[in-house]
C-alpha cells in the first residue's frame, strides 16, 4: 500500500511558488516551465526585483546561490542588483557582495559591514569560478577521477545516470553538484546553502574464495615458513553504493534485494537538505554569538573608557585643588614673611625711640647707643615691605606648583600610592 502526503517542502512550494532554497527570482512566477518569460514578470519594475532580491537575502540568511542560471535569469538578477544598489534598497550597515555576473554560479550576500568575512567570501567566489556543474563536462571529468566513482567499466554509465539524477533532484531545490578543476575539494561534493558535503559513488565488492594457481600451490608446500596466502578474493559486485560525507559523518544507500540505488535518490537529497539546514543555522547562530560578543565586548570597552574618564576627571578635579592648596600655601608664606618683617621693622623702630630717650640720660654711652640706633634703624629699612617691597613684588602670586608641592595634599600619594606627575611638570622639571 502507497500513501502520499505534502511535505513541508511542498506545502512551501505552493504558497510561494517555489522550492524553499531555490535562489531568488527564478520561480515560476518568473520562468513557466515553456521557459518562456510570464506576463507577471515583464510588469515587475527594477524596484520590486531589488525589493524582491534583497527579502530573499535576509530571509535565506544572507547568502543566494543560483546554480547554472541560464541567461535570462542572469539578467534578471543582474536587473536587480543594479536597481538595489541605484534605489539604495541595500540595509543600512550592510554591503552587496556578488560574482557570476556573466558566467558560472550566481551568488549573492549581504553582508554586515561592521562584521565582515572576507576569507569566507573569498572562498565561496573562487570555489564558484573553479566548480565544474555544467552536466556534460561533469561526466567527462568524473569518468577519469575514480575517487569519487570507483566502478568497473561495466557500471559506469548507471553510476554517472545516478550522478545525473541526483544532480537533477538537487538543482530543483536550489542546489548542485559539483568537482573542482583543482581539487580543492577533491572529489565529487553536493554543494547546498554555501556548504559542500563530499560525495562518492563506489561497486561493491563480493568475496569469494580464492583459487590458487599452480604457482601459488607449489610455493606453499616449498616454503612453508612464508605469509599464508588469502583465501578470498573481493571482486566487483555490479551493486552500487553512494556515500554522503566521510569518517563518522558517513552515510550509505546501496542496491539491495528490494531496490536499487535510483530508488534511494529523494532520500540521499533529503539528508544533504537536512545537512545543509542544520549547517546553515549553525553558521547563523555562530554569527549571532560573534556579533553579541563583538558587541558585548563594545559596551564592555565603553563602559571601560567611562570608567577611567571618571577616574583621570577626579584625579584632575584633585589635582586641581591640591594645586589651589598649593597656591594658597604659597601666598600665605610669602605674606606672612612680609607681615613678619613689617611687624619686626615697627618694632626696631619703636625700640630705637626707647634707646634714644635711654641715652639722653647716659652723656658718656651716648654716642655708642647712637650708633646701634642708626645701624638698627637701617636694619629695620631693609625688613619693611613698605620700604623694600621686593619680597612680595619677587614672590609669583599664581605660580604653578611643582610635584612636591602637590605632594602633601593628593589623597592617593597620603595613602602611600605614587602620584604620576603631567606632562607640563615633566617638561617644567
Amino acid at each position: 500500500m502507497w500513501i502520499a502526503e505534502v511535505t513541508e517542502a511542498g506545502r512551501f512550494y505552493l504558497a510561494h511558488g517555489y522550492y524553499q532554497g531555490a535562489a531568488a527570482l527564478t520561480s515560476p512566477t518568473v520562468i513557466s516551465k515553456s521557459g518562456r518569460r510570464t506576463a507577471g514578470l515583464r510588469s515587475q519594475s527594477p524596484h520590486a526585483l531589488a525589493a524582491e532580491l534583497i527579502k530573499r537575502l535576509q530571509d535565506e540568511g544572507g547568502t543566494l546561490y543560483v546554480h547554472a542560471p541560464d541567461e535570462a535569469t542572469r539578467a534578471l538578477h543582474r536587473r536587480a542588483l543594479d536597481a538595489a544598489k541605484r534605489h539604495g534598497l541595500i540595509p543600512e550597515g550592510f554591503r552587496l557582495l556578488h560574482t557570476g555576473r556573466d558566467r558560472g554560479d550566481l551568488i549573492l550576500r549581504l553582508e554586515d559591514v561592521a562584521h565582515p568575512d572576507e576569507t569566507d567570501w573569498n572562498r565561496i567566489r573562487l570555489s564558484a569560478r573553479d566548480l565544474i556543474t555544467e552536466p556534460h563536462q561533469l561526466a567527462d571529468w568524473l569518468r577519469e577521477d575514480h575517487h569519487s566513482i570507483d566502478v568497473t567499466d561495466a557500471t559506469i554509465g548507471r553510476a554517472l545516470e545516478v550522478v545525473r539524477a541526483l544532480a537533477e533532484d538537487l538543482r530543483k531545490r536550489g542546489h548542485s553538484i559539483g568537482i573542482s578543476r583543482r581539487g580543492k575539494p577533491r572529489g565529487l561534493h553536493a554543494h547546498a546553502r554555501g556548504q559542500h558535503y563530499a560525495l562518492n559513488i563506489k561497486e561493491e565488492l563480493d568475496r569469494v574464495p580464492h583459487v590458487f594457481t599452480e604457482e601459488e600451490l607449489r610455493s606453499r608446500k616449498l616454503y612453508t615458513w612464508q605469509r599464508v596466502t588469502p583465501e578470498y578474493d573481493e571482486v566487483p559486485s555490479g551493486r552500487l553504493r553512494l556515500e554522503l560525507g566521510e569518517g563518522r559523518g558517513l552515510q550509505c544507500w546501496a542496491d539491495d534485494k528490494r531496490s536499487r540505488l535510483e530508488d534511494k535518490i529523494r532520500a540521499a537529497v533529503k539528508e544533504i537538505e537536512r545537512r545543509s539546514e542544520a549547517d546553515q543555522q549553525a553558521r547563523l547562530e555562530r554569527e549571532k554569538a560573534e556579533r553579541e560578543r563583538a558587541e558585548r565586548w563594545r559596551r564592555e570597552e565603553e563602559e571601560r573608557q567611562r570608567r577611567e574618564a571618571s577616574r583621570q576627571a577626579e584625579r584632575d578635579k584633585e589635582r586641581a585643588q591640591a594645586a589651589d592648596q598649593a597656591r594658597e600655601e604659597h601666598r600665605r608664606r610669602a605674606f606672612g614673611q612680609a607681615l613678619e618683617g613689617w611687624a619686626c621693622a615697627a618694632a626696631i623702630r619703636e625700640f630705637c625711640l626707647d634707646l634714644e630717650a635711654v641715652a639722653a640720660t647716659l652723656p658718656a654711652q651716648e654716642a655708642t647707643i647712637t650708633q646701634w640706633v642708626a645701624w638698627a634703624r637701617a636694619q629695620a629699612d631693609q625688613m619693611d615691605p613698605l620700604h623694600a617691597p621686593s619680597v612680595l613684588t619677587e614672590a609669583n602670586f599664581d605660580i604653578e606648583p611643582t610635584p612636591e608641592a602637590l605632594h602633601r595634599y593628593l589623597r592617593e600619594e597620603r595613602r602611600g600610592e605614587p602620584s604620576v606627575p603631567s606632562s607640563s611638570e615633566t617638561n617644567r622639571d
